[in-house]
């Protein structure tokens, strides 16, 4: 077999792929002798039938058995001999083949794009220091005391905000009165101008409220309109907070507030460490792809451009945004992303960076766990999902080749503010 490279461009190939009548018919004749090895033909012991009627009878189906298996050894050889990496299936163009003839096979590919003097080593990386208040423990706290506040019925004293009353009310958007209806005092449920008019009034007061309520509210009868409600507060609850002591942090699993302090500065510290090491590791990454210019594959950015464009119209901002000034404003994005795409598969190839299913399996509990959901229930989520395991696969790839271009990278240390 012969084969010979053309260029279409930089990161797209030509393939021409030449197999002599001599080879193809060896590897012909060596099927159908295997084939009369195995078969029983009538009136012949197996394995004795004449070549002549074999052949007459398989020689058919050997062809196609043969250049299915010889034509993509051939083109991996072909591959492998020129050094490409394929980014895509090659497309065939023609694929040329008479009995006991010759075989020409020319196809197309997408192939990774060549980067010349690649050094990823010493990479100037600013660390981010990371500081905690001390209120931001304290606020923790707050947060925390809060999740295990109850409400309590009180009796001498009026409506304040955050309370929770109990209310009967009519209004002229709705068909029958409401009884005993549980509301949030400056809750989204109802405009400021419905609570202004109960805040400051008392357990058995009745009072009006007229309320004008926007488009799309979430009391979808309400939406848009303006209302006029006669109510009457039936009863009011006041948001009780435990107090922040020994007791409770032993309510939470601690042995006391300065445990519980302790843990929630550490919690807090390092999710800000993780933070500032993901920003660190962008920008690490960022100027490593400004390092380079390169041709890019046509079709992964053509792909990425499409992600984005379908991501961008998701979000309110770009609803209205034609596809094409889309594309422009994230032109510059996609294209770091392909660039970058290139250069961490380059590298992981030079670091010799693998995933492997212990990776793979704590990944996904850790997934599992942050989800609320039980680890075989989420792979089998994954498994029902095209390609969303090798997608996990190749994230974490990504992940693993910047930590090992990190772990070389020339870290500059910030000192402290004072």
């Amino acid at each position: 077999m012969n084969s010979v490279i053309e260029d279409i461009t930089a990161t797209k190939k030509r393939i021409i792929i030449e197999a002599s009548a001599i080879e193809i018919e060896g590897e012909i004749q060596k099927a159908l002798t295997e084939v009369r090895d195995r078969t029983r033909i009538p009136g012949f012991r197996q394995g004795k039938a004449p070549m002549s009627l074999v052949e007459k009878r398989f020689r058919k189906d050997a062809e196609n058995n043969v250049l299915e298996k010889l034509i993509p050894q051939y083109y991996k050889d072909a591959v492998k001999a020129a050094d490409l990496t394929p980014l895509l299936p090659p497309v065939i163009e023609s694929q040329d083949y008479k009995t006991k003839g010759s075989l020409r096979m020319v196809c197309a590919v997408e192939v990774r794009p060549r980067v010349a003097d690649l050094v990823y080593e010493g990479l100037p990386v600013n660390e981010i220091n990371v500081e905690l208040a001390d209120d931001e423990v304290q606020n923790q706290l707050n947060r925390l005391a809060m999740s295990k506040a109850v409400y309590s019925p009180v009796s001498d004293r009026p409506v304040e905000m955050d309370d929770l009353v109990v209310l009967d009310y009519s209004s002229s958007a709705d068909d029958e009165p409401k009884k005993d209806q549980f509301i949030k005092v400056g809750s989204e449920a109802f405009p400021e101008s419905f609570y202004t008019n109960i805040i400051g009034k008392g357990k058995g007061d009745t009072v009006e409220a007229n309320a004008e309520f926007p488009a799309e509210h979430l009391n979808a009868q309400y939406s848009g309109k303006s209302v006029n409600f006669q109510i009457t507060i039936k009863d009011i609850k006041a948001l009780q907070l435990p107090p922040i002591d020994d007791e409770f942090a032993k309510d939470v699993g601690f042995d006391g507030l300065e445990e519980l302090r302790e843990h929630i500065k550490k919690t807090l510290l390092q999710m800000r460490k993780d933070k500032a090491l993901k920003a660190e590791k962008g920008e690490m990454i960022k100027t490593l792809a400004d390092k380079y210019q390169f041709d890019l594959p046509e079709t992964a950015l053509k792909q990425e451009i499409e992600s984005i464009v379908h991501h961008a119209r998701e979000l309110d901002a770009y609803k209205d945004t034609s596809e094409d000034d889309i594309k422009a404003k994230f032109k510059e994005d996609a294209e770091r992303n392909v660039k970058i795409m290139v250069l961490l598969d380059i590298i992981g190839e030079k670091e010799a960076v693998k995933v492997t299913e212990e990776d793979m399996k704590e990944r996904l509990i850790s997934m599992a766990y942050s989800s609320s959901m039980a680890p075989e229930a989420l792979l089998q989520y994954y498994n029902t999902q095209e390609g969303a395991l090798e997608s996990l696969r190749y994230s974490l790839f990504r992940e693993k080749v910047v930590d090992a271009i990190y772990a070389k990278a020339a870290v500059v240390k910030k000192e402290a503010t004072q």
